[in-house]
């Protein structure tokens, strides 16, 4: 059974489920996205494959957590504690990890990016995440069909076509 917590907010005490408390907890493939788990303490935690997508994961402990394929898109990482966590195929399209706390570049470079995912100033963002990008001229000179056509065979790197903005965004 895969927990449905899209849009949940716990209190205070509900989102301690670190060692203290009883955990780690398990959430693998957990659908999170929305979710407030601010100030959360998830030191350990299995969230493999969980979608966890636009959450607020503002100032929360992930450290030595399972993070491997987990959907972090556009999530508010400010404060978050990455020490030690597992980040091989975390997607991170949109994310803004400038005051994330304890990432470091072997985590990064296991992650999925793109050019709008914002590293600190001591990282560097893996060339793959800007590789798959569309040049604004071009953009601007393709039919509809024709991107819609890029999209579909980009499609092993993630990458859609966002017609809000005019280029690359997240995997849906």
């Amino acid at each position: 059974m895969v927990p449905n917590l899209i849009c949940v907010t716990l209190s205070a005490s509900g989102r301690q489920m670190g060692p203290i408390n009883g955990g780690p907890i398990n959430l693998a493939s957990a659908r999170l996205r929305r979710a407030c788990l601010r100030f959360a303490t998830l030191s350990g935690a299995d969230l493999e494959a969980a979608d966890l997508s636009d959450a607020d994961l503002r100032e929360v402990r992930l450290d030595g957590a399972n993070l491997r394929g987990a959907n972090l898109s556009q999530a508010l990482l400010d404060g978050t504690d990455f020490s030690g966590a597992r980040l091989a195929g975390a997607i991170l399209n949109g994310t803004d990890l400038q005051r994330a706390r304890n990432l470091n570049q072997e985590q990064i470079a296991e992650c999925l990016g793109d050019a709008f995912t914002l590293l600190p100033p001591h990282l560097e963002s893996p060339r793959s995440w800007t590789e798959t990008e569309i040049n604004l001229a071009e953009h601007q000179a393709m039919r509809p069909r024709d991107i819609s056509q890029l999209a579909m065979r980009d499609r092993s790197a993630a990458v859609r076509v966002s017609w809000l903005v005019g280029g690359p965004a997240s995997a849906a």
